[in-house]
């Protein structure tokens, strides 16, 4: 059963990088960014421990770990993912004074 997260750690590690870089290329932040990037080595790392630690009884510590680390990034992503606001047009035709 362990397998299965270890497996959707490294998976999900990866799925971070890749959105990690294209938030940094797209909108620029870098704060968010390096933090992704933090995530998703913790997620591989934790994921490739957690093969090692298969058969014992600290396997259930890797489980619990990727708990903490999603519960930390879903944070990361409501305080520092937000979107901008949008402009509104001053010169709207349907707009009266």
């Amino acid at each position: 059963m362990n397998l299965f997260y270890n497996i959707a750690s490294v998976l999900i590690g990866i799925l971070l990088i890749f959105f990690g870089v294209m938030t940094l290329m797209k909108k620029k932040k870098i704060a968010f960014s390096v933090l992704t990037f933090i995530h998703a080595a913790l997620f591989i790392g934790f994921g490739i421990l957690g093969f090692t630690l298969m058969g014992t009884e600290y396997e259930v510590i890797t489980i619990l770990a990727m708990l903490a680390f999603t519960i930390t990034f879903l944070i990361v992503m409501l305080t520092l993912y937000k979107k901008e606001p949008v402009k509104k047009d001053d010169d709207d035709p349907t707009m009266k004074k």
